[in-house]
C-alpha cells in the first residue's frame, strides 16, 4: 500500500466546500480544512503509485475551488 497527504490550497470561502468534494474522491480516506498555508489536508491510501495520478490530476484538480496542490508520498509509516 502507498499512503501519503495531498496539501490544498482553496479559493477564498471554498475551503469546506471543496474538502468535501475531495472526500468523494477514490483512494481519500480523510480530508480536514486546515489554518496556515493550505487550506486542507487530504490523506490517501492506493494499491499502487501509479494511482495517485489519477487522484490528483483526475480528481482533485477537477473540483471548483482548487488553486493548487502538493503531494507528499510516506516512505515509511508506523
Amino acid at each position: 500500500m502507498v499512503h501519503g497527504y495531498i496539501l490544498i490550497s482553496a479559493a477564498l470561502g471554498k475551503a469546506l466546500e471543496v474538502a468535501e468534494n475531495v472526500m468523494k474522491v477514490k483512494g481519500i480516506k480523510k480530508a480536514c480544512a486546515v489554518t496556515g498555508k493550505y487550506d486542507i489536508v487530504a490523506t490517501f491510501e492506493v494499491e499502487k503509485l501509479s494511482e495517485i495520478a489519477d487522484i490528483v490530476v483526475k480528481g482533485i484538480h477537477q473540483i471548483d475551488g482548487v488553486c493548487g496542490t502538493q503531494t507528499l508520498v510516506c516512505i515509511s509509516c508506523k
